[in-house]
């Protein structure tokens, strides 16, 4: 088992860290700071004993499977941050060049004497810190309309960029983002084993529990057993009707459904045949299921014809048979 020599090596440094100080005590300082001074660096890796963490998920579902999901998410978060770095490089262009070009031609005319405002150089000064203002509006670091005041002495097409910028990451990329993170978490929460195998299971309790509470609900005279009359008394019920029909299961045929559920053919369903043939019956057909139909009918083809092929068989026997004795007949006469 991985975690049993993870452990085991975990233990062995940290017995070795326990022989060093006892045998580095006996030293005096100087000789001991040149013996182990390699080791005491390497000791910072008993601090990795913190990964056997990782255990405690398989026993906590919920946690294993937000840490499922997180992990399943790298690959998306990278991509989105590729794409959320194109779009802030490309604004903080836009924007830098237009404040340069406004404090450009405010130099310009003022002979040297005036400056650009502040705040337009604070948040828009070079594209490093206009890619942090775009950063910070995104992220609520600051109020994206704190940013947008000083480019109202710029221009309107300063304005225009930053509100194209801010309707494009917030109502559409990080909505859209959103729903891929959410999709990307729900398909890897279900490909992984132990919380699939744990939710089925989970599902398969609940659904016992609320059919036999159904079987007793239904079996009156507590025989442990219900008959098609019993069956049809309790689908005049429609709350019955609507919980097995939320389970996929058909209650317009009583007779069809009592069949279904009787295999041992007894007359009556026992509690233990209702549970299993109505959890069975639970769903849309699965592909084991289809298979097994399938194989059913490639069997009952072979069966079919061998079965003709014996009648065949015999009525050629019963053909000669019959010629023969016609032939014996005449020859008698």
């Amino acid at each position: 088992n991985a975690w049993n020599v993870f452990d085991g090596c975990i233990v062995t440094l940290c017995v070795a860290d326990v022989i060093v100080d006892y045998w580095s005590k006996s030293l005096t300082a100087s000789t001991a700071s040149e013996e182990f001074g390699t080791w005491r660096a390497i000791r910072f890796i008993r601090a990795v004993k913190i990964v056997r963490i990782v255990r405690v998920f398989r026993y906590a579902v919920s946690l294993r499977i937000l840490a499922v999901s997180i992990m399943a998410t790298m690959s998306s978060l990278l991509w989105t941050l590729a794409l959320l770095v194109i779009i802030f490089y490309a604004f903080s262009l836009i924007l830098t060049q237009q404040v340069a070009e406004h404090c450009r031609f405010i130099l310009v005319d003022s002979a040297g004497q005036s400056q650009c405002n502040g705040d337009l150089l604070l948040y828009w000064g070079s594209v490093e810190e206009s890619g942090l203002t775009l950063f910070m509006a995104v992220a609520q670091g600051i109020d994206w309309q704190v940013a947008l005041k000083p480019l109202w002495g710029v221009s309107y097409f300063s304005v225009g960029a930053l509100l194209m910028f801010v309707s494009i990451t917030i109502l559409l990329i990080l909505n859209v983002v959103t729903g891929v993170f959410c999709n990307t978490a729900m398909e890897s929460a279900s490909r992984d084993k132990e919380v699939a195998a744990r939710n089925l299971a989970a599902t398969r309790t609940f659904q016992a529990k609320q059919l036999k509470e159904v079987f007793q609900q239904m079996d009156n005279l507590d025989l442990n057993a219900i008959s098609i009359e019993d069956l049809d008394i309790a689908m005049e019920s429609t709350e019955l009707q609507h919980f097995l029909e939320s389970m996929g299961i058909s209650t317009n045929d009583i007779w069809t459904l009592f069949l279904l559920l009787d295999v041992e053919e007894k007359g009556v369903i026992e509690i233990d045949a209702f549970v299993q043939g109505c959890i069975g019956m639970y769903g849309t057909a699965r592909s084991m299921q289809m298979a097994k139909v399938s194989y059913e009918n490639t069997l009952l083809r072979h069966a079919l014809a061998e079965f003709k092929e014996d009648v065949a068989q015999e009525f050629a026997r019963l053909r000669e048979l019959i010629r023969t004795y016609t032939a014996e007949v005449h020859i008698a006469v």
